[in-house]
């Protein structure tokens, strides 16, 4: 498996809900603010690129695929409150690295939204309705991580937009800040990855290897009712 920051925060979220969708793949629906997040990504990437406005919104309510609760009023609103300049960078980098030097180690893949010519800023756009700090997860810590890998950088600063609030919270990651972030994702992959062993041995002890953990993310997980139904008796 190849794990990304949303798999590795689904982990440690609810490991119940990461087993259903990455183990045994359940497909979840498409809700509508991952609906709204792909839009609007596409769209300023396009603007980025020098497309029109009002192509780029077209393009991103067909890379939301026309749900129907996210309108082109409020993609094109959004997208109208990025930053967006001549010459900002590279869109929707890609990465894939080893998260250590093992060669058994598990491999951590990526897209940044943003990323300057010198590979000094990064940026990821977010269309929350809540604000929160760059360093409150390790998202930008590990985005920061893997530039400082590919571009041979001891500092990078990271960026997250608020789209809804033209507000961004930044900080300049050092090399100590990207390791904390390289041994979060390690640790995480590596627990993940020792209970995937332990489960082709002992296939029934999927519950118990992955437990349900209620939070308030139950509201908007589709497994919420089985977890429910499942655990509750327990």
């Amino acid at each position: 498996m190849i794990f990304s920051f949303s798999r590795l925060s689904l982990y440690t979220t609810c490991p119940y809900r990461f087993f259903k969708k990455y183990i045994e793949g359940y497909e979840e629906p498409v809700t509508y603010p991952l609906a709204l997040g792909k839009g609007v990504h596409k769209a300023v990437e396009d603007k980025i690129n020098g497309v029109s406005h009002s192509e780029a919104v077209l393009n991103g309510m067909i890379e939301a695929e026309f749900h129907p609760e996210v309108t082109m009023d409020e993609m094109s609103e959004l997208v109208s409150h990025a930053s967006i300049k001549e010459n900002m960078g590279e869109t929707e980098i890609h990465f894939q690295l080893s998260l250590s030097d093992a060669d058994s180690a598990p491999m951590l893949q990526g897209y940044i939204d943003l990323v300057s010519p010198d590979g000094s800023k990064i940026v990821d756009w977010k269309t929350n309705r809540v604000r929160y700090d760059v360093r409150d997860n390790h998202q930008v810590g590990l985005y920061a991580w893997a530039i400082g890998q590919l571009k041979n950088r001891a500092t990078v600063e990271g960026n997250l937009f608020f789209l809804r609030f033209r507000r961004a919270s930044k900080h300049v990651f050092n090399r100590a800040d990207m390791e904390r972030s390289r041994q979060w994702a390690l640790g995480v992959a590596d627990e993940i990855n020792s209970k995937r062993e332990i489960l082709d041995i002992l296939p029934g002890e999927a519950e118990s290897l992955f437990l349900s953990t209620p939070s308030s993310h139950c509201r908007h997980c589709p497994f919420a009712i089985e977890c429910y139904r499942k655990f509750s008796s327990y």
